[in-house]
Parts: C-alpha cells; structure tokens; sequence
C-alpha cells in the first residue's frame, strides 16, 4: 500500500556526467530493516544480483554509496544514494548525512516494532540536521507478519508532513514509487531560474550539462545584473 503518489521518471544505470543536476539521498533507518535491499530495486536488472554485504569501493565507514542517473521530462538527474549504516555506533550518522543530502529515504522493518518506535528520534535528528528537508517514510517487509498496522505508520506520517509507503522489496513492490515520490518532491523545489546559491541551500548542485549551456549561462548573467541594479 502506498499512501501519495509518484509522478513519472525514470531511473537509470548511471554514466559520465551528463546531467543537468546533482544532489544526494540518505537512506536512513535501524540495521536489517532493508536499506540495502530496496537500493539494489533501483539499479539496473544486470546489477540486482550483487549481494548486499559487497563491498564498495566508494564506502566511507560503513557508508555505501550509489550513483544513479534520473530522468524526467527531458531534464537528467545525478543521484548519490548513501546507505547510512543502522547498527548504535553510527548513531550520529543520520544527522550527519541528513545534513548533506536534498533528501531522505526513512525506512523500518513493518515486522518489527522497536524500529517503528525509533523514528520519532530519528525525525528530529534529521529535522534539527537541515529543516525542512523532504522525507519519505517507507515501511518495508510488508509481506511479513506485521507488526506495525498500516493505520498507525500512516498517522505518524501524516503528523510529520511526510508521505508513506509500504515495500517489499524483495519483490521490488512499491520501491520505485516511494524513491520516484522524493525524487519528484526535490526536483519539485528546484527554483527557476536555477540560481547556483539558492540551489546550494537546497543541497543540489548544476550538472555539467547544464554549465556549459550557453543560453543558461546567458540567463544567470543577466540575473546577476539585476540584482546587483
């Protein structure tokens, strides 16, 4: 079950950096609650069956990161996904890379409970980290015995301003809408024009694509004239 919908786009293996923008997700929540797992739903079908405990060559402490590339309505998306490890020595690491990223990915395990308990905290260190930063709840394993109801993650949900999803993702069921759905939300914030330093505050960056296209480079000039008259 998900509650909100995603709009369209499309992820992709990623490659060079021929895209407009840049930004990063974190992937947050308690260890085996299947960050690596709903991940690995979004790589291309050749690169599904790498094991989740591989190791990677861009992993920082524990930290794995994937890039991906999105595309929507003509515009292309560099995405770094960094899977914040769950287990109690990282227990900073979710703020530190809420701080970093345009979004983030709040997973728990619907059959068990204390990692649905845990989420209040993890709420306001992401929120104290960088206000106002779009979250998406996803509650995954829901073809398990359940131990969180639907109505309850829901209600949480909708107090903190967030939509939610229900996953499995071993069966890569509702895991492209829940990424596609914050995806969208962050693209949705990107201003126009895309001026680089409100861009910034939103932790999204200008794709090589995009900087070396004269006519935008044209746009942002003449920005840069008006404001300063």
């Amino acid at each position: 079950m998900s509650v909100g919908a995603a709009p369209g786009g499309t992820l992709l293996a990623a490659g060079g950096d021929n895209h407009h923008f840049s930004f990063s997700l974190a992937v947050v929540g308690e260890k085996l609650t299947g960050k690596s797992a709903l991940i690995t739903c979004t790589r291309p079908p050749e690169q599904r069956d790498v094991g989740a405990d591989t190791p990677d060559p861009m992993a920082d402490h524990g930290v794995r990161c994937h890039a991906h590339l999105y595309e929507s309505r003509g515009a292309r998306y560099q995405i770094l996904m960094w899977e914040v490890p769950g287990a109690p020595r990282n227990a900073n690491a979710s703020a530190r890379y809420a701080t970093m990223a345009a979004g983030v990915l709040l997973v728990f395990d619907l059959t068990r409970r204390s990692t649905f308990e845990r989420l209040p905290e993890l709420m306001r260190d992401i929120e104290e980290a960088n206000p106002g930063l779009p979250v998406v709840l996803v509650g995954n394993k829901a073809d398990g015995e359940v131990a969180v109801r639907s109505q309850e993650a829901s209600i949480f949900a909708e107090k903190n301003g967030v939509k939610y999803f229900e996953t499995v993702a071993v069966r890569n069921e509702q895991v492209s809408e829940a990424f596609s759905s914050l995806i969208a939300e962050i693209i949705a914030k990107i201003p126009n024009p895309p001026e680089p330093s409100l861009l910034l505050r939103r932790r999204i960056q200008i794709g090589r694509q995009l900087a070396e296209n004269q006519a935008f480079r044209s746009a942002l000039f003449s920005l840069g004239d008006s404001a300063a008259s």
